[in-house]
């Protein structure tokens, strides 16, 4: 098999996927909000040769039980993770930096210069994970009443995605920037083409604010596991994150956005698929088993449930506990609701759901071992499913990130199945090969380059 890719996924929040174990004593995500604690962490990953990290990010307020939300940290507060990146970049030299930022609330123009700003800054090492995003207390923070269907808000980030083309990749042409100081000519005007966007969601008029990134588009990854989330991802994504309960399930997942992408006429080989990863690593298998319990401890039922309602607008609290898991409906969170329906198998009870939740949240592959135990987990996904990485998930700060730099990454060198050094500069080059700065001819985002043409046409 080829060498794994290997991501961090991360929430500038205290409490990430086992609500209630911010309080560990040995946990450091109380310090979410000071700059050292995630240079200290970009280093270590750099040192592991780890692809990226990852901070998910979201807006909105604690509308629903908000005392509980703030007793036990449940992703509230959270910091945004863009302002972080540069700093991060510069405290490394290799490690790529993947952010979210959603079409649901975000406009084109402004969207496109903080990414290509990041880019230049970070010389050609970021991400960014495209969110259809939904929920209520996001909206009224906006000041709307409610975000769009959850099929509609696909429809309109496909259209943010075409507008943000048009200013990556079409604005200015490659050779616009000149920087001839004795001519007094630092770009030629000529070469830089004004983006006429008018749609159902979205209108615009202005040339790129910046000048082209070492990667123009950012590289572009996506989370949907819904039906439509999956065709999105299949049309834009270079690298998508899927989680399943089982091997079969996850598996059938993979081939299906490979199938999706060639029928968008896409490589399917351009796209990177990661799932989730919970590892509990050890000297000892009883070392592993003894951290796990001790993380237990520290869990919070009620607050595990209160993420579940946040995420999909559904108590589980509230419904039948022996009733079966069938027929719910809802425009939030579908893989949410989708892990324990069409992905789990057979038929589930409310308790069922509530009990497997509360105990694994949002949690992906969960392995619990030695070294060696976590390897032979990782590779036997990774065949099993035809996944291209993982994207590991923390426990503890920055213990779980350290204990797998220090445990795990050797014993898959040993094998081959991790690099060993860094070889490409920029992170779409690390994911697809050296010479592949830019988006392939195939993505929908290519067709944008043109735009020289459009203008004289005009």
């Amino acid at each position: 098999m080829s060498q794994l890719h290997l991501g961090v996924f991360d929430i500038l929040t205290p409490n990430q996927m086992t609500q209630g174990l911010w309080a560990h004593p040995r946990n450091e995500s109380h310090r979410y909000n000071t700059l050292p604690l995630w240079i200290e962490i970009a280093k270590l990953l750099e040192r592991g040769k780890f692809d990226f990290i990852f901070f998910a990010d979201s807006y909105g307020y604690p509308d629903n039980n908000a005392e509980l939300a703030l007793r036990e940290a449940v992703y509230a507060p959270v910091a945004d993770p863009m302002l972080l990146l540069s700093a991060l970049a510069a405290s490394t030299t290799h490690l790529g930096f993947v952010t979210t930022a959603s079409p649901t609330f975000e406009q084109p123009f402004a969207n496109a210069r903080r990414f290509s700003t990041l880019d230049h800054l970070s010389e050609g090492r970021i991400g960014w994970n495209v969110v259809a995003a939904g929920g209520t207390s996001a909206a009224k923070a906006f000041g709307r009443e409610d975000t769009l269907g959850h099929s509609e808000r696909y429809d309109q980030a496909d259209e943010f995605l075409e507008a943000s083309y048009k200013l990556l990749e079409g604005s200015w042409q490659d050779d616009a920037v000149v920087r001839d100081k004795e001519k007094r000519l630092f770009a030629d005007a000529s070469k830089v083409h004004v983006v006429r966007h008018e749609g159902r969601y979205f209108k615009l008029e202005a040339s790129h604010a910046c000048e082209p990134s070492p990667q123009r588009t950012p590289v572009l990854f996506q989370a949907g596991s819904s039906e439509r989330g999956r065709d999105f991802a299949a049309k834009h994504a270079e690298g998508v994150f899927l989680k399943a309960p089982t091997q079969e399930a996850l598996r059938d997942q993979v081939a299906d956005i490979r199938r999706r992408a060639e029928a968008h006429g896409r490589d399917p080989r351009d796209i990177k698929i990661f799932s989730g990863l919970s590892a509990i690593v050890g000297r000892s298998r009883e070392e592993a088993q003894q951290k796990e319990a001790e993380y237990r401890a520290y869990r919070s039922r009620e607050a595990a449930l209160l993420t579940y309602a946040n995420a999909t607008g559904i108590d589980l609290d509230a419904l039948d506990p022996d009733a079966p898991f069938t027929g719910i409906s809802t425009e939030r969170g579908r893989s949410h609701t989708e892990r324990y329906t069409r992905h789990s198998g057979s038929v589930q009870t409310v308790r069922q759901v509530a009990d497997n939740f509360a105990d694994k949240e949002f949690r992906g592959i969960r392995l619990v071992g030695t070294p060696e135990e976590i390897a032979d987990g990782m590779q036997e996904w990774a065949e099993a499913t035809g996944i291209d990485g993982f994207n590991l998930e923390r426990y503890l700060l920055t213990d779980t990130l350290r204990d797998f730099v220090d445990m795990v990454v050797p014993v898959l060198q040993e094998r081959g199945l991790f690099r060993r050094e860094y070889e490409e500069s920029t992170l779409r080059e690390r994911l697809f090969g050296a010479g592949n700065r830019r988006l392939p001819d195939r993505h929908p985002g290519a067709a944008f380059r043109n735009l020289a043409e459009t203008d004289k046409a005009r």
